[in-house]
């Protein structure tokens, strides 16, 4: 980093280039030209080495203010002519901000750099009324942090916001943590993934409206990741340089050599600096092949760029990096912050979680509730590992037994079965290595579970499964991927169990998730990609009716699906895995969808939130005081904070109770 002089008889004029705003896209299919801007080098009130490398524009009550980095000079905030306001002593390069966040009973802006002599990342914050930086706290990181953004994390339908702070390190990995509780108003420092990112990395921002996450590697362009935390791990390359292609193949326009900054405007589009062209692009991130090249004059090698809008265009700061000057220049771009569309997803928050199964990979899949009606705070959750087999946890989540039987991919429970005047709760699985019905007994005093036997089915690939109890009798519905189904009514002969073949049917695509409505006869099924289907449980040749469709809320895989009662009203709620929500549908009602919710992150109790949910149970019996009107257990396919394998989350349903009362009151 070059170290220059900067003198304070080098003017700095805020609005010297106050050229017209020109709308940010043409008229032709690919920009005929580019654009230009002249740059105005700014001093400090104070001859000093700088070496910078950061020059933020930030508005505070309409006025426009500079943060600055230095090796030399630390952290400085300065009025818009270069005035020194505050400093905070070190040497520093990196950074990012946001505004506005409360923190105890203050409030403040934080800000995100990198120490440069101890390699720690700094949480920075600015107190406006007193003019001062204060250290809110430091985060070591085992590799040198290359590019570090902020990110305000959505939480449902609450004003309240968490903080993450991405790092991007030397190793080309990407870590995200939680810096600032937002529902506690405090510092944070929870892990919640580190994946692999880009070597070579420059730069990084976070666009908090859309959650995309934009990383630029050096001599390959910027790269677009979803900055959700439960999202899927994929990628896209969104600004490819001229090395790797040309981005419009109906022009000439291209980016060359490295691109070293990447910064987001109000409207989700995004400024890219590539040095060794002394210009700025101004990319449509939806867009990307129709990039726009603004020449900034008097810049040499521009490293960095950040930007705000003003009256006159957008203000962007700079740092050239041959000249060593901070610089500022007026683009000409129209730019209109668009209102961020409002989720219909309303959110719940899990209380617990239990720990995660022994395998790793897509393992986890299917919860089943045992009420114990002796103790209920004694329940028991059932869940497959369809890789090994059923585990018992309590209500903690804590594992009690694991009985490695084979790869079950469903479980269900029904009560009070009796062989040879033995009396015992039953579960049944369905197990993919035998393509059988796992058979288990639950001893209803200790919950104690214990493997029985297999009951084998004419069904290639065994797959979904649930239970009935109906007129003294026991009943098992197991399904195949190919959309058969067979349901076997449970008998005794001795000491043994045997299933009789009572029906079967087909539906036209892959099955899964299901539940039986014991005292109204009715089987509940989805089928993955179509919608969710009524039919009598009782074995006859009744058909089966579609009763929800798919539309742009439900929205496929339908996986789980699970039945619950409120004010003696039924509420099927089933898995909408293509969005990570839940659909509620009111059953006594014409089965009517009412909303969708789906689970956040519970950072007081350290859990995660859900997403890519298979399977899941729910019973509206208080479990005692934790879980007053019920639980709802759900299978979260990616379990973060910290990433680990896959595990069940537990959730009151206290809330969701609620919550269903105010779509039904909504409705009437």
């Amino acid at each position: 980093m070059k170290k220059i002089l900067l003198w304070a008889s080098l003017p700095m004029v805020l609005n010297a280039c106050q050229m017209e705003p020109k709308a940010a896209f043409e008229s032709s299919a690919i920009y005929a030209q580019s654009h230009s801007a002249q740059v105005e080098t700014f001093s400090l009130d104070s001859n000093a080495d700088i070496a910078g490398k950061v020059a933020l524009p930030v508005m505070h009550q309409r006025q426009q203010y500079w943060l600055l980095t230095s090796e030399q000079q630390g952290l400085l905030l300065t009025d818009q002519n270069g005035k020194k306001l505050a400093q905070y002593p070190g040497n520093f390069e990196l950074l990012d901000r946001r505004s506005d966040v409360q923190i105890a009973d203050k409030t403040w802006d934080v800000l995100a750099t990198v120490d440069n002599e101890s390699g720690d990342a700094l949480l920075i914050g600015l107190d406006w009324p007193a003019r001062q930086f204060s250290v809110l706290q430091r985060i070591s990181h085992a590799s040198s942090i290359e590019a570090l953004c902020l990110q305000t994390l959505p939480q449902g339908q609450t004003p309240q916001r968490n903080i993450a702070l991405v790092m991007a390190d030397d190793d080309g990995m990407l870590t995200q943590r939680i810096v600032i509780d937002g529902t506690q108003h405090r510092v944070s420092n929870v892990l919640l993934r580190q994946f692999v990112g880009v070597p070579q990395v420059k730069d990084c921002v976070v666009d908090d409206d859309s959650q995309s996450l934009y990383v630029t590697e050096a001599n390959i362009g910027v790269w677009r990741y979803s900055a959700v935390p439960e999202a899927e791990l994929t990628r896209e390359l969104v600004v490819v340089t001229a090395q790797q292609g040309i981005l419009s193949s109906a022009s000439n326009i291209r980016l060359e050599g490295e691109v070293t900054s990447v910064e987001m405007l109000a409207d989700g589009s995004l400024l890219v600096a590539t040095p060794e062209q002394r210009s700025l692009w101004h990319i449509d991130s939806t867009q990307t092949n129709r990039p726009q090249r603004i020449e900034i004059k008097g810049a040499q090698e521009i490293e960095s760029a950040h930007v705000i809008s003003t009256k006159q265009g957008v203000l962007v700061g700079l740092f050239d990096d041959k000249t060593g000057l901070y610089q500022q220049a007026v683009l000409p771009l129209a730019v209109t912050r668009q209102s961020p569309v409002a989720s219909h997803i309303k959110t719940v928050l899990p209380i617990a979680e239990t720990q995660a199964v022994e395998t790793s990979g897509d393992a986890a899949d299917d919860p089943a509730i045992w009420l114990n009606r002796l103790q209920p705070h004694k329940a028991r959750i059932l869940g497959t590992n369809k890789k090994r087999g059923l585990n018992v946890y309590d209500l903690n989540g804590m594992l009690l037994q694991s009985l490695p039987v084979g790869r079950v991919n469903n479980v269900d429970v029904r009560y009070d079965f009796t062989v040879l005047s033995k009396t015992f709760d039953i579960a049944a699985a369905s197990n993919r290595s035998t393509r059988s019905i796992s058979l288990f007994s639950i001893d209803p005093h200790t919950g104690k579970v214990s493997y029985m036997q297999d009951i084998a089915t004419g069904l290639n690939d065994v797959y979904g499964l649930c239970m009935g109890q109906m007129n003294g009798q026991y009943h098992v519905f197991v399904n195949d991927t190919d959309g058969h189904f067979e349901q076997y009514q449970l008998e005794t002969e001795g000491s043994r169990i045997s299933g009789k073949l009572v029906r079967q049917f087909k539906i036209a695509s892959q099955p899964e998730g299901c539940v039986v409505d014991d005292d109204n006869a009715q089987l509940y099924f989805g089928e993955e990609a179509k919608g969710i289907w009524q039919i009598s449980a009782a074995p006859n040749k009744s058909q089966p009716i579609l009763i929800a469709s798919l539309n742009q809320h439900f929205v496929a895989d339908v996986e789980g699906i699970g039945i619950y009662h409120v004010d003696k009203k039924r509420y099927l709620i089933a898995s909408s895995q293509g969005n990570n929500s839940f659909a509620v549908f009111a059953l006594d009602d014409n089965n009517r969808y009412l909303g969708s919710f789906d689970i956040g992150m519970n950072l007081a109790a350290n859990v995660d939130g859900v997403s890519e949910t298979d399977g899941l149970e729910i019973i509206a019996s208080g479990l005692g005081d934790i879980f007053p009107e019920g639980l709802m257990v759900v299978q979260d396919g990616r379990n973060i904070m910290p990433s680990h394998n896959q595990n069940f989350k537990l959730v009151d349903a206290t809330p969701l109770a609620e919550l269903i009362r105010s779509w039904r009151n909504d409705i009437h």
